[in-house]
């Protein structure tokens, strides 16, 4: 992975719900691109389960 590619998925800090679930799918392309179907469906599936648990807040 050359520099511009790893420092586009470092996170400088917390990092949202939504970049997270984008992040995955954009993987899940590539590597169905690349001709990984089964780890495209497993992102797929890592990207909408970001969104299936309640978040925690701290009081």
């Amino acid at each position: 992975m050359n520099q511009l590619e790893s420092s586009a998925f470092t996170p400088s800090g917390p990092v949202s719900t939504l970049v997270l679930s984008d992040r995955l799918i954009t993987l899940a392309q590539a590597a169905d691109r690349a001709g990984f179907t089964g780890t495209a469906e497993q992102l797929i599936t890592m990207a909408c389960a970001v969104f299936d648990e309640a978040p925690q807040h701290k009081h």
